[in-house]
Parts: C-alpha cells; sequence; structure tokens
C-alpha cells in the first residue's frame, strides 16, 4: 500500500475580535504561532506544514523562523474554508487542522486525529474529542459537547449539556477539540456541502458533515489542548509553560528547533 501523505495545516489571522493581533502574541521567547508550529514539527506523522494566512504579518514572522506559509483569502468566516484553500494549492493525501491559537498543544494528539486516515481510506473525517472531567463544563456553551456511538462514530455535537441523564449511569463525557484530520478529497467535498440547520442553530461547523450523512470519528485522547482566547491568557500559559515540568520540558525542546 502506497504511504500516504500527511500535512498540517495551521490557520491564523491577526483579525481576532477578543484578542486583535493574537497569532503574534509573545509567549515567553516566541510568538504563539510559532509555537504551535513547532510542536507539530515534532509529531512524527507530519510530512509538511503549513501556516494558512491573509495576514503579511503573520507571514513575514512565520517564514523568519523557517516556516512554511500558504496566502489566503480574507473573505473565510470558517477555518475550515481556510484550510480548503490551502490544500488546494499542495500535494497531500491527508490534512490536519491545527488551530494556530493552542499554544501548549501536545504532539501526541497530532499523530492521535490522523493515524485512523493513514490506516483506512473509509474513514473520511476525524476529531479529536477530549473526556470531561470538570462536570461545570457541561453547562458552559464555548465548549462544544461530543456524544460517541459504540464505535466512536460522532452522533452529535452540542453546546447544551448532552446527554441528558434519567438515571445515574456511568457514561462517559466528552468534549470537542479543534483538531481534525480530512481525507484530502473529503474537505473539497465538505467545503461545498451546503449550509444546514443545526450548523446554523448552534454555531458548530462540524454539523454540516453530519446533517449531510457523513461519519465523523470521535477519536479520544487525553492530550487535552488548552487554547487562547483573550489577552489574559497569556499570562496562564506562561505560567504553565513555567510550572508544569512536562510543558516545561516541551517547551525547552522546541525553543532549539
Amino acid at each position: 500500500m502506497p504511504t500516504k501523505k500527511v500535512t498540517v495545516i495551521i490557520p491564523a489571522r491577526m483579525g481576532s475580535s477578543r484578542f486583535p493581533g493574537k497569532p503574534l502574541a509573545k509567549i515567553l521567547d516566541l510568538p504563539m504561532i510559532e509555537h504551535v508550529r513547532r510542536r507539530v514539527t515534532i509529531c512524527g506523522i507530519a510530512d509538511e506544514i503549513y501556516v494558512a494566512t491573509c495576514d503579511d504579518e503573520i507571514k513575514e514572522v512565520v517564514e523568519s523562523y523557517g516556516g512554511k506559509v500558504i496566502m489566503t483569502a480574507h473573505t473565510h468566516e470558517r477555518c475550515t474554508d481556510r484550510i480548503e484553500e490551502a490544500a488546494s494549492v499542495i500535494n497531500a493525501d491527508i490534512v490536519v487542522n491545527v488551530q494556530g491559537d493552542e499554544p501548549l498543544l501536545f504532539s501526541g494528539a497530532v499523530r492521535d486525529v490522523a493515524q485512523p486516515l493513514v490506516e483506512s481510506s473509509d474513514t473520511s473525517c476525524s476529531c479529536l474529542v477530549y473526556p470531561i472531567v470538570d462536570l461545570a463544563e457541561l453547562g458552559n456553551i464555548n465548549v462544544v459537547k461530543s456524544v460517541l456511538s459504540q464505535n466512536n462514530q460522532i452522533m452529535y455535537l452540542s453546546r447544551s449539556p448532552i446527554p441528558h441523564f434519567e438515571e445515574n449511569e456511568n457514561y462517559p463525557l466528552y468534549k470537542q477539540s479543534g483538531i481534525m484530520a480530512f481525507q484530502k478529497n473529503f474537505l473539497h467535498k465538505y467545503s461545498r456541502l451546503a449550509p444546514t440547520p443545526l450548523e446554523k442553530a448552534e454555531s458548530v461547523d462540524m454539523l454540516r458533515i453530519l446533517e449531510h450523512g457523513y461519519d465523523i470519528l470521535g477519536v479520544v485522547t487525553p492530550y487535552e489542548t488548552q487554547g487562547v482566547d483573550v489577552p489574559e491568557d497569556i499570562q496562564r500559559v506562561e505560567r504553565i509553560l513555567s510550572e508544569d515540568e512536562t510543558q516545561r520540558n516541551l517547551y525547552e525542546r522546541i525553543l532549539n528547533l
């Protein structure tokens, strides 16, 4: 069987409403986008890595560190549309979407989400999901909850607390991450699907796939990441990088790349 080419694309833009200029925010000695890009480089499964952006400032910074950039349109509202445009100009079999605002990313998460697609072309799309440990997250509309079938296919995604417990069952609870993998041909198909009612109601992009009758494999992983949403999150991330031994070792490793 021919080896499949895995390409990671990191979407990034300067125009965040809650944190303008977020990708270039300095975290210790590196811009945030460079933390993410370097962590992806040690995942062991990516043949190529690109940052997809519409901003010259991001392009200049990434390239100054030796990274590769694909320029995309300014008009994209969904990160998957930016990813799809970038994917259309590269040679790849599998495209992994890694958000550019997750500087605490574990490289193992990238391997986990891509591996099922490497092993089987029948798996068109996968999404990393994390166990919910803090039950307070069930009521947080910013946390997208996920329900999985017996064979780990995602049955539904919602900002509401799901499932509802009529009885106190010991049912595993999951939340969606922003780390997804696509067979490249399916990514192009997904980008052309018509928007769907539940996608709009929940404001969850991946529901479009489910509503059109396609499957999403939920890949359960312990490698939970913590994103940066507002400027105050930078101090929290820097504290974790300094105090958490695993994260500190990872930071010291990527700093020397």
